[in-house]
């Protein structure tokens, strides 16, 4: 049995119905990041992505034939993996429910670890990444997915919404949005100082339209998992002060204003 709050990391069960709409990559990205991949990769390499969720990274390699095992603590982030594979004719994906701090395989059992918007939701990350380490084979590589989502962009009504909620109850995260790490160049640090090379492996830009009135909906909807630790009466009043923010500030709230978003792969070779 896999025990989420021992570990303390962020179990995704809530955001399995919404997950998809909320952080989807556009096709050609998607295409991009499992080309940019399957490159490091040798043709018969094991890939194992941590936090796999509902395939979002996974589900391509999958479709390529890759041989690819998925790790979550949400059986329904899971399952969302499981029908979107079905309905694409493909075989059940390798998933196995369990804690990116404590591995249920062999060392050196994997060739690829895949690592995409995980490591802030953990609050043991050094020992997930040590955890990473272990699993890995000998010249194996790990990606680091990075972009798509806040990067707090002056110009994104996604981004500042959201920037504004955290400054909102940073009192109540005790100023700390995230449980993990956030920052990739931590990440990539830590690492190194594990004995890997780093290098970055490529970046993909793309154009996306957002309003002022999705914005605030998804702040409503309490769609992002930083706003989950947040008490309910704490974020509704935050999200009724921005709200007012916002319809004062913005003469239009459904005009569409134009987001250019990126993603970086980069690779840490042992």
């Amino acid at each position: 049995m896999v025990d989420a709050a021992a570990s303390g990391s962020v179990n995704f069960d809530r955001a399995a119905s919404f997950y998809d709409a909320t952080r989807r990559l556009p096709a050609a990205v998607a295409d991009w990041i499992a080309e940019r991949m399957e490159a490091v990769a040798a043709p018969d390499a094991r890939f194992l992505e941590v936090g796999v969720g509902t395939g979002r990274i996974a589900l391509n390699l999958h479709r390529r034939g890759r041989w690819v095992t998925g790790i979550d603590l949400s059986a329904a982030m899971m399952a969302g993996y499981r029908d979107k594979a079905a309905a694409a004719g493909l075989p059940p994906p390798r998933l196995v429910r369990a804690d990116v701090t404590r591995l249920p395989f062999a060392d050196a059992s994997v060739d690829v670890v895949v690592e995409v918007h995980l490591l802030h939701l953990v609050p043991g990350w050094r020992r997930a990444l040590e955890e990473i380490r272990r699993v890995l084979a000998p010249g194996g590589v790990v990606l680091l997915g990075r972009g798509g989502g806040h990067d707090d962009l002056r110009h994104s009504p996604r981004d500042q919404v959201h920037h504004r909620m955290r400054a909102l109850t940073a009192t109540a995260l005790s100023g700390r949005a995230w449980l993990g790490v956030g920052d990739q160049e931590e990440k990539v640090a830590a690492l190194v100082a594990l004995g890997g090379t780093a290098g970055p492996i490529g970046s993909r830009t793309w154009t996306t339209e957002e309003t002022w009135t999705d914005a605030l909906a998804e702040v409503d909807g309490r769609v992002y998992s930083h706003a989950w630790r947040v008490p309910e009466d704490t974020w509704r009043a935050a999200a009724a002060q921005l709200r007012a923010e916002v319809v004062a500030d913005q003469p239009d709230l459904d005009a569409s204003v134009l987001v250019e978003r990126s993603f970086g792969l980069t690779a840490v070779r042992f």
